[in-house]
């Protein structure tokens, strides 16, 4: 990684259901993209992490929405990685 780093929070959404509970992943970033990824030259609209987060922890053993760690970006290269929270 080559530029500033920006640090959204990543989120499992658990969410009852009819039959089961739906787990999604979600990149929180609260009412706003910060202003290191919303510029006039590019704007930010979507970072798919979904699987990434999937692989790394184990979704289905989260209960209740919780924050499980942060995705760090390079605002220079779009180059990101996700660091899970220590539980």
């Amino acid at each position: 990684m080559s530029g500033d780093l920006v640090e959204l929070p990543i989120e499992v959404d658990v969410t009852p259901e009819r039959y089961g509970t739906l787990r999604s992943v979600n990149v929180v970033s609260g009412d706003d993209i910060p202003p290191a990824l919303d510029s006039q030259e590019w704007r930010l609209e979507e970072l798919s992490v979904e699987s990434h987060v999937r692989d790394q922890i184990d979704v289905r053993a989260i209960d209740e929405t919780t924050n499980v760690g942060v995705l760090r970006v390079d605002t220079t290269t779009l180059e990101w990685e996700f660091l899970e929270n220590k539980r």
